[in-house]
């Protein structure tokens, strides 16, 4: 073979090879995709802009909350910021459960925005802000692939800015799936021999209302996930009865995580859910 046609060969397996990598990370980067969005804000009236990670998934694939549940991992995202600029930490809307088998996990499916506060200083003097997110996660449907991708996007601060009425409506949507936090919610944790009893006191109003009551644990390997939690209602008060995880390497000393409440109001069902830390209570 001659020199020549070694050559042709030689850039036509290249060729080749660069396409079908092309075509390989192509679909593998339109299993979900990412991007920066940011609410409307006013540059004289808002100290804190409101930025989310908007994530859209193809069907059938998922991705997970911070507690991802049997399997998985959890959602991560550091942003990088200009200097001066701060940020919260990410906020989680209410997953929901996917179980498969013996399988449950926390995620999302879809489309899932998770929300940042940006506080912006008085005195900030750059216009243009710069804003990068590192996501790091992984998403599944019958198999998992990881994802990794950084999104960025440019503010300019030097006018307001009216963001589109469907990403402000997905920021209204979302808002609206947060935790409360700071709730005056009366809840007693107790154990016994291992299994903890978790007691949600309601009155008589709301006694009615309430379809349903779940627990997500923030934490993983504390408590076993299961679709149907062993719930018993009391006369002014729900029961939780929460298993160790078989895996549990040491007893947990609170009972940290989300109380979801599920009720009808009027014909409709809403959903809210409130975060606690309950200290537990071991009875003898």
């Amino acid at each position: 073979m001659t020199k020549k046609k070694t050559t042709n060969y030689f850039l036509f397996a290249v060729a080749i090879f660069f396409l079908l990598h092309q075509s390989i990370t192509a679909q593998q980067k339109s299993f979900a995709e990412a991007r920066l969005v940011v609410n409307s804000f006013n540059t004289e009236k808002d100290s804190i802009i409101s930025l989310g990670v908007l994530i859209n998934l193809q069907d059938d694939w998922h991705i997970y909350w911070r507690n991802p549940g049997d399997s998985g991992l959890p959602t991560d995202i550091e942003l990088i910021l200009p200097n001066g600029i701060t940020a919260s930490e990410i906020q989680f809307p209410i997953p929901i459960i996917f179980a498969s088998d013996e399988i449950v996990n926390f995620g999302y499916a879809h489309q899932v925005l998770f929300l940042f506060d940006l506080k912006i200083p008085k005195d900030f003097k750059t216009k243009e802000l710069n804003i990068s997110a590192k996501i790091n996660s992984l998403i599944c449907k019958e198999l998992c692939k990881a994802f990794d991708t950084t999104a960025t996007i440019t503010l300019d601060l030097s006018k307001d800015f009216i963001a589109g009425k469907t990403i402000s409506s997905l920021f209204e949507s979302t808002e609206k799936m947060l935790p409360m936090q700071n709730q005056n919610l009366d809840i007693i944790a107790e154990t016994r021999s291992n299994y903890t009893y978790l007691k949600v006191f309601v009155n008589e109003n709301e006694k009615q209302i309430i379809k349903n009551i779940q627990f997500y644990p923030y934490e993983e390997g504390v408590f076993k996930n299961s679709v149907k939690q062993n719930i018993t209602q009391k006369e002014n008060y729900f029961e939780i009865v929460l298993e160790p995880d078989q895996f549990r390497t040491k007893d947990p000393a609170l009972v940290n995580g989300l109380i979801i409440i599920e009720e009808i109001i009027g014909k409709n069902l809403s959903t809210k859910a409130y975060e606690i830390a309950v200290p537990i209570i071991e009875l003898i």
